[in-house]
């Protein structure tokens, strides 16, 4: 797992660190956003609207990855070393097989240290994890969350609010957003 998604992010996304938030930024012309709740709220106060939330996640993975697909979530985890540690306790019981992948310093040179853990766990598009994994996101206690379908060449990216998505091509971006188009922000820009 760890060798594949290596090669595939290299080949994919050459030079650029596996950070969710940046991935619109450096692939716009194949970025779209999609809101997770009517009028572009962002957080949940009730039943009702988790269960907006996981049907509009949902909706668009099997959209973006049909029902058979294997996909990687890659968890972030925080520390002030270089050395590895786990995920999150919540993220960890969710994704106990989980392994560790890669590390990303998220500091400048003379500020003090800081990396991100990344760790990558295999799921199927239907599993349970991924409902409890947005969830967290929904209530933002847990972020920076990307997940990878290697076949498809797509990344999803939930967060507290909505999910970004980096598709293949412009078009096939484009036919995204008219698809599901009443979920997209308001804002020209796409935000």
């Amino acid at each position: 797992m760890k060798e594949a998604l290596t090669k595939y992010w290299n080949s994919h996304f050459k030079g650029l660190a596996p950070e969710a938030h940046n991935l619109k930024h450096e692939f716009n012309n194949r970025w779209v956003r999609f809101h997770s709740l009517p009028e572009s709220k962002r957080y949940p106060d009730f039943e009702s609207e988790y269960q907006e939330i996981l049907s509009r996640y949902s909706s668009l993975l099997l959209e973006l990855f049909g029902l058979q697909s294997s996909l990687l979530v890659v968890l972030p985890e925080y520390s002030d070393s270089a050395k590895p540690i786990k995920p999150e306790k919540e993220l960890y019981e969710l994704f106990p097989n989980s392994q560790y992948w890669c590390s990303v310093a998220q500091h400048e040179e003379d500020e003090d240290e800081f990396y991100w853990h990344l760790h990558a766990a295999e799921v199927t598009l239907n599993s349970q994890e991924l409902n409890s994994l947005f969830r967290l996101v929904a209530n933002d206690e847990v972020g920076n969350i990307i997940i990878v379908g290697i076949a498809a060449n797509i990344v999803f990216h939930p967060y507290d609010g909505g999910a970004d998505v980096i598709l293949p091509s412009t078009e096939q971006r484009n036919e995204l957003k008219n698809k599901f188009s009443t979920w997209l922000s308001a804002q020209p820009e796409g935000y």
